[in-house]
Order: C-alpha cells, then structure tokens, then sequence
C-alpha cells in the first residue's frame, strides 16, 4: 500500500498560511516555556527533597517556587490550547490522523491534567499541614505530566510520518503507538533536561528578585538555580547531538550546510545554548537570560524545519486552498488584543494580591 493514498485531503484555510504558521510558533514558544518552569520546578523541587534539602518554610525560594507550580501549569495549559488550535488549521489533516490511531491515550490527556493540576495545588497549599500526602500528590502530579509529555511526543512524531500508518491494520483499538521511531526517546528526554533547566532559571530568578528585596537566605538559591540550568543545558545539548544523528542522513546533511536557513538557525541555537551554559556557571543571570531566549527561539525554529523535511513530498503549506474570510481574522485578533490586556491586568491583580495590597 502506498502510505500517501491514507493522508486525507486537508481543509480549506480561511487566511494565507502563514498567518496561522507564525501564530503557532509564537504561541507554542509560550505555552512551552510555562510549561517547561512548571514540570522543571516540580522536578527540581523533588530532587532537592531527596537530597534531604529544606522544605518551606524555612526555604524562602523552594516555598516561593512551590507556590506559583499550580499558576504557571495552568497559564501553560490554557496557551497550549491557542497553538494547538493553529496547528491543526494547517496540519489538521494530519494530526487529527494520528490523534485517532493512539485515540485511547490521547484522550487520557484530559482527565491527567486535571489530576496533575490538583496534586501541584495540593502541595502548593498543604504542604505544611499534610508533608506526606502532599509529596506524594507532587510526585503524581511529575509522573502524570511526564506521561503526557510522552503522549504527546508520539503524536507529533506519528503524524510527520503517514508511512507508520499502516500499522493500524494490525492495531484498530486505538492503542498506536510510534516507539520505533528512533527520535522518540532523545526528543523526549530533550524535553525533559529543557524543564530542568527552565526551571533552574526561573528558581535562579527569584532568588535575584528575593535578594534586590533583603529577604532573608536568597543568594545560595539564586546561584544553585543558574548551576542547575548549566548542567541541565549540558545534559541537553548532549541529548541534542543523540537526536541529531537519529534523524534521517538527508535531513542531517540539510542542517550541516546543505540547506542554508535550518543550518543557520541551528547554529544560532547551538551558539546560544553553550552561551548561556558559559554564562550561568559565571552567576551572570542577565546574560543567561538573554543567551537562553535566544536559543530557545531557535530551537522552536529548528523543530519546525525538521517538521517541513519529514513532510517533504507529502504535504506543503503551499497546497493548501485559501478561501479568504479577513472580516473573521480581524475580529480573531481584537478579541485576541483584549483578551492578552486581560491576562495581563489579571496577573497584575494577582501579584497586588501576593503582596498584601488586594483583600
């Protein structure tokens, strides 16, 4: 059988497509990032407990971090919604596929954020009066969101690559899963030092922030946390040369120079990674910051081109029929307009309230 004749044909797009593709990548880059600082705070924080390292309330920053796991993972679930939504505008026809031949995990993906939310809660707020029920709640709620992570790594693999679809003959019980890829574990794990790393920063920030304010033991959390973010970049650069060369030869050729743009970028992201490496283990946090934002750009960049090369032959923006309906985007995007001077004057609230200024 030839695996082309089971893409469906795609829907007709309402704007050009790279409207919806520029939205997505933006949009992504948030939702990855909040998403990133709450599974990386999480791990961070149950590390640091193993490790026999204090618990809030005696460490200011862990208690502060704690605090703000169950407002970052909902933040990052709610901007996950908005590119995934973009995604499927262009790539429908595809992710939509693969959505229903790993139907019965993917749906699991509800009922888990719900669970994994509740449990960071739980120990953001009982963390003092139920110590053990709330450890046990936070290393649910890091299983359970790592087991989404996975989920969603199968899917996004499954559907760049129609020629694994043929597998559904074998299996109709909606169970499919893509595990002989060779790029699943190494882009996976790359997801998980990310977290780590991110998380590391943002532990790295509050302590800085902490400090400006004299607040009490915050310079050894702030230092400890751009030494996680060093060696958890280490760890994902590493990983990063492992997915690399699981890749196929031709698309590993394109990002070594024989496709100008997706090689350019990905140096910059490589530069930018051992960059901020450099940067963190020299406690210079501005600097990191900046190196960091710069090769997490990238890195988004460069997962889209990998993207392109996969469906090199199958499918292109290009192909996609335009049906132009402008009044809607214009509304789209007032309502998107008022909808981020929203979020930002609810986040300012909240921020008044955390400092007692809001009863």
């Amino acid at each position: 059988m030839n695996p082309s004749s089971l893409i469906p044909i795609p829907d007709i797009i309402q704007a050009p497509a790279w409207v919806f593709l520029v939205l997505d990548i933006l949009l992504f880059g948030i939702h990855i990032l909040l998403i990133n600082t709450a599974l990386g705070s999480i791990l961070i924080i149950l590390f640091r407990g193993l490790k026999g390292k204090k618990a809030p309330p005696q460490n200011p920053v862990h208690d502060g971090v704690a605090g703000k796991i169950p407002s970052l993972f909902a933040l990052g679930v709610n901007f996950g919604v908005a590119p995934l939504l973009f995604m499927q505008v262009i790539y429908g026809h595809l992710f939509y596929t693969s959505s229903i031949l790993m139907a019965v995990y993917w749906i699991l993906i509800i009922p888990f954020l719900i669970l994994a939310y509740y449990g960071a809660y739980f120990y953001a707020k009982k963390s003092e009066v139920y110590p053990l029920l709330s450890k046990i709640a936070l290393w649910t709620a890091a299983l359970i969101v790592l087991c989404i992570g996975l989920i969603f790594v199968n899917n996004m693999t499954l559907m760049i690559q129609p020629e694994k679809w043929t597998a559904y003959f074998e299996n109709r019980g909606g169970t499919l899963l893509n595990l002989s890829d060779p790029t699943l574990i190494p882009r996976y794990l790359h997801f998980v030092a990310a977290s780590v790393a991110v998380g590391g920063l943002f532990m790295a920030l509050l302590g800085r922030r902490r400090a400006r304010k004299g607040m009490e033991g915050p310079g050894e959390n702030g230092s400890a946390g751009l030494k996680i973010f060093g060696y958890a970049t280490i760890a994902q650069i590493l990983i990063g040369m492992w997915f690399l060369i699981t890749i196929p030869n031709g698309f590993l050729l394109d990002f070594m120079g024989r496709d100008q743009f997706p090689t350019i970028v990905f140096l910059v992201g490589f530069a930018g990674a051992l960059g901020a490496v450099a940067a963190a283990f020299a406690n210079r946090l501005r600097a990191t910051g900046v190196l960091f934002a710069i090769t997490i750009a990238a890195m988004i960049l460069t997962r889209h081109n990998l993207r392109a090369m996969y469906l090199s032959g199958k499918f292109s923006l290009s192909t996609l029929r335009l049906n132009p309906q402008y009044g809607v985007m214009a509304l789209f995007f007032g309502i998107l307009i008022v909808g981020i001077f929203a979020l930002g004057f609810m986040i300012k609230l909240s921020r008044s309230a955390d400092h007692g200024r809001i009863t």
